[in-house]
């Protein structure tokens, strides 16, 4: 199994109904992308770590599945959203990370 783990950074100024739309989207990646096993995302809480931020974890099944969610196009289609000046993240500071399990 692997498990992305996806950390980005809030713009100053975004509203939380912007910020909500953006997480609906990236949410969706569940029902669109097949080799998602499982997604969980949210507002981080701040009580450790980063407090103004996104935070997604989403469980694949192996190294292809990882490989075919990364070139799906509905992902695409999230990234072209990302580094645009409509986009609710800093994208400059966007972390992202894998482990097996």
């Amino acid at each position: 199994m692997i498990r992305h783990i996806f950390i980005a950074p809030i713009k100053e100024g975004i509203t939380e109904e912007k910020l909500n739309k953006e997480i609906e989207l990236l949410s969706a990646m569940k029902n669109n992308i097949p080799e998602v096993l499982e997604l969980t995302i949210g507002k981080n809480t701040g009580w450790v770590g980063g407090e103004n931020a996104v935070t997604m974890v989403v469980d694949l099944e192996d190294k292809e599945a990882f490989d075919a969610y990364m070139v799906h196009p509905y992902h695409a289609f999230i990234n072209s959203i990302n580094g645009t000046e409509d986009d609710c993240f800093i994208t400059s500071e966007l972390y992202s990370a894998q482990i097996e399990y």
